[in-house]
């Protein structure tokens, strides 16, 4: 009995010995919360050329942006703006010991139920309203970056911006509508290189007015040829170009016109474009249609 009652202190004492030992060596919840903390991936956002929306001067607060981290299994997550930094809806995290880079999407407009970074995107065919015309800007930015380094996302211009400024040769004449005819709407994107491939079908789209005399559209790269103005006089004002522009993804065009006298043989008259970086540069000046060859 008495060996006995030695053989069981003995297994206690190394029983309890082994528990504390165990004890000593866990991790605690405040080393476990911390190691997350630091594998959890940090994104900044900016958009520079940012002259669409109203702050014009890049994003505003609570503005919603998809991430995807497909080597982190994330897709499609919504990250809101807040100041400069980009805060997931829910934590994106580096894995654990990772030592290879990995490669991060972002894109603005945010989506529902986007699976992958390729996405049919549609520009408003009206765009006539302050919330269509923002809608169709399509931006997007691709960062490849090593492991427990800050992501920064600088999302770019998808398609092309159209600016069009009007005066009028007949007094108190101004422009109500502007139309941008047969163009496509529809892109399939490309998040990681911006680059669109435009779809089929054409459509007119009419153009939001951003102040008076002055017209805009976001429109997919195509190549660009007829506008039809409609004014305060009841009339229509077509202007063309000479052969058609070929716009160019995240390009800015502008182009200044002038309409022409009530008695004007021709409503139909010629116009070019510049290629201007999306905020800068200057216009085309256009006289009347005498002008040829500018």
């Amino acid at each position: 009995m008495f060996k006995r009652l030695i053989i069981a202190a003995i297994s206690l004492c190394i029983l309890v010995t082994g528990l504390t030992s165990c004890r000593r060596d866990a991790v605690t919840p405040a080393e476990v919360k911390e190691e997350l903390r630091q594998r959890t991936v940090v994104f900044t956002v900016k958009g520079s050329d940012f002259d669409v929306k109203s702050t014009q001067a890049g994003f505003e607060e609570g503005d919603a942006i998809g991430i995807f981290a497909p080597d982190m299994e994330r897709f499609n997550v919504r990250g809101t703006v807040k100041g400069t930094s980009l805060l997931p809806e829910s934590p994106i995290r580096w894995a654990e010991g990772q030592t290879a880079s990995s490669g991060f999407y972002a894109y603005h407009p945010y989506i529902e139920d986007l699976d992958q970074p390729t996405l049919s995107f549609k520009v408003q065919a009206d765009q006539t309203t302050a919330e269509a015309y923002n809608g169709s800007d399509l931006r997007a930015s691709y960062v490849y970056a090593a492991p427990l380094t800050t992501v920064n996302f600088d999302l770019k211009h998808c398609f092309s911006k159209l600016t069009l400024n009007f005066t009028s040769k007949v007094s108190g004449e101004t422009v109500t509508s502007v139309a941008l005819k047969d163009l496509v709407t529809d892109a399939m994107v490309d998040l990681a290189t911006s680059a669109p491939a435009k779809g089929t079908e054409k459509v007119d789209i009419s153009a939001f007015k951003q102040s008076e005399g002055s017209f805009c559209a976001i429109l997919i790269p195509q190549p660009f040829l007829n506008v039809e103005v409609s004014t305060s006089k009841d009339r229509k004002v077509s202007f063309s170009t000479y052969i058609p522009v070929e716009m160019e993804s995240g390009c800015a065009y502008k182009a200044n016109l002038v309409l022409p006298e009530l008695n004007h043989s021709t409503t139909e008259l010629e116009f070019t474009l510049s290629l201007d970086d999306w905020t800068d540069g200057g216009a085309v000046p256009y006289g009347d249609s005498k002008q040829e060859g500018l």
